[in-house]
């Protein structure tokens, strides 16, 4: 590499750090602590882990209560920030139609055969466990993928819109699918449906229901106490913290809670950690490379020194000095394409979780491997999170039809305390 190279390297790394606000540049380094604080605590601390622990302390829907304090507080910052009021004008917006079919396509028709897909290849010997990793990819997420969305600066908006979406069908779909991936197709049988659509809906309800609501009040009721610019310009900043402070916290309960039968059961972690690695990778760029290739109009730029093609928001200055990869289109919008990526990567492991444990036991393998979901999950969106940045800077990226919400000119960053 020469050194001009390195230097443009250097400035294009420079540049999607400083595009971070404090608390996303530290994030990786907080959430290895929390992990190795949970998985101390689980490990060395028996009387602890108890309190923590779906299956000796006490639970709502089948999930410990403070993963589910953790998981709401977690949530309820992202959905304050949306612009509710103008949520019916967005869905109307024509280009916005197009994402959601995507999305529909993706999260229940390719997603859930592909975890049944990976889980085959690799566990044919180990039918408990595939039972449990392919639960873990018919549970749509609908709680983390907003944070990790608002980490890679995806659409607020849409990203909400697609959670409602999933969380419904969700509740409509979630049976008839396990029952047909591990029973069906398998030779088994399962009587109680009723009983299996109960736990899916009070799992909905519980971790989408109660922050959308509190979410949804304490917007509207802060509109009518105080005014929206008092709102945006001195209360969301006050609410922003808590983000970061429930997202801590739920990494630290999951870890406390789980770590102790993952460091007992190392080896089948392992075994369990490629089918779901590989699908967080492939539904990821999957998505990723889809969106840009779908959303693309086959126009190419032209550039030269002297003129450059204006008819698009794109930088001209990668396209005068070559730095942009792929080809040279700009339709493909960023916070669109990261919304899908991270809808069709993040699975609902709290509802994985609550119908293994429900089905087969909480020493079960299924609800075994329905616990290595979070602990991979985790890091590697993480990861993907921090990757999306460097990708905004080094594809060409269409900057029309982005998120209407106006607020993040103020409020920047999901975790940003100013």
């Amino acid at each position: 590499m020469s050194s001009e190279q390195r230097k443009q390297t250097s400035v294009s790394w420079s540049a999607i750090i400083k595009s971070l606000s404090w608390t996303d540049r530290i994030l990786p380094f907080t959430i290895i602590i929390s992990i190795i604080i949970g998985l101390v605590v689980s490990e060395y601390c028996n009387d602890a882990r108890k309190h923590f622990d779906s299956a000796t302390s006490a639970t709502f829907v089948g999930v410990s209560i403070p993963l589910v304090v953790g998981m709401i507080v977690m949530m309820l910052p992202p959905l304050c920030k949306v612009e509710w009021e103008m949520l019916w004008s967005y869905i109307r917006k024509p280009e916005i139609r197009r994402p959601i079919f995507y999305s529909l396509i993706t999260n229940w028709l390719i997603c859930p055969f592909l975890m049944f897909g990976l889980a085959w290849l690799v566990l044919f010997k180990e039918p408990e466990y595939r039972e449990g990793v392919i639960m873990i990819g018919m549970a749509r997420c609908i709680a983390m993928v907003i944070t990790w969305n608002e980490v890679a600066g995806g659409d607020r908006t849409l990203c909400v819109v697609l959670v409602i979406i999933n969380s419904v069908l969700q509740m409509v779909l979630y049976a008839p699918y396990q029952i047909f991936f591990c029973y069906t197709i398998t030779g088994g049988s399962y009587s109680n449906v009723g009983g299996l659509y109960s736990d899916v809906a009070k799992s909905v309800g519980v971790f989408l229901g109660i922050p959308l609501a509190a979410g949804f009040c304490i917007r509207f009721g802060c509109f009518l106490l105080f005014g929206k610019e008092t709102f945006v310009k001195r209360i969301i900043p006050w609410i922003n913290p808590w983000g970061f402070v429930g997202f801590h916290f739920t990494i630290i309960v999951i870890f406390l809670g789980n770590g102790h039968n993952f460091l007992h059961h190392i080896g089948s972690a392992f075994l369990c950690f490629v089918p779901l690695t590989l699908y967080f990778l492939i539904a990821w760029f999957g998505s990723f490379f889809a969106m840009r290739i779908l959303t693309r109009t086959g126009k190419q730029l032209t550039y030269d020194t002297v003129n450059v093609n204006t008819s698009c928001d794109c930088e001209k200055e990668k396209l005068l000095e070559g730095k942009s990869y792929g080809a040279r289109t700009c339709d493909a919008n960023y916070a669109i394409t990261m919304t899908q990526c991270f809808t069709a990567a993040s699975n609902n492991f709290e509802l994985s979780l609550a119908v293994a444990v429900s089905l087969y036991g909480n020493g079960s393998k299924q609800a075994i491997a329905a616990t290595f979901g979070p602990l991979l999950e985790v890091p590697i969106l993480l990861i993907l999170a921090i990757l999306s940045r460097f990708l905004q800077h080094k594809f060409m990226w269409s900057t029309t039809g982005n998120d209407i919400v106006e607020e993040d000119d103020i409020v920047d960053e999901s975790f940003e305390m100013e």
